[in-house]
């Protein structure tokens, strides 16, 4: 393998590593104001659960930290001592996030082409 066929493929995985960030911190964005646009439609009003969230986007993909309580709002019922009791459920946690993962799993997959090569190229100089 020749030198300049060496720094091609360096170069691509560095265009590779920079689209997938920019992948991540649009998910990101998205993310964020799809939980709290629901969440404040549900009449979640108290800043103690929008605080716990966090979002990390990285050349490797979108880390996601949240409080186990927003898990908690998801289930449809729970288990006491007793019995199986029903609640009102709140898909703020699952339905939005594996929603959005999947979106960006796609666009992973089969959004970096040639032309978004050339277009992050073209940022870099």
């Amino acid at each position: 393998m020749s030198l300049i066929e060496t720094r091609e493929q360096f170069s691509d995985a560095i265009l590779e590593k920079r689209f997938i960030r920019k992948v991540s911190q649009d998910m990101n964005h998205d993310i964020d104001q799809a939980q709290t646009a629901y969440m404040s439609s549900r009449g979640f009003e108290t800043e103690n659960w929008y605080s716990g969230r966090g979002f990390v986007a990285t050349e490797s993909g979108l880390e996601y930290s949240h409080l186990k309580k927003h898990r908690f709002l998801d289930m449809k019922t729970r288990n006491s001592a007793k019995g199986t009791n029903r609640k009102k459920p709140h898909p703020v946690h699952n339905r939005i996030i594996y929603g959005h993962y999947n979106n960006m799993i796609k666009q992973l997959h089969f959004g970096f082409t040639h032309a978004v090569k050339e277009e992050l190229m073209k940022i870099n100089s």
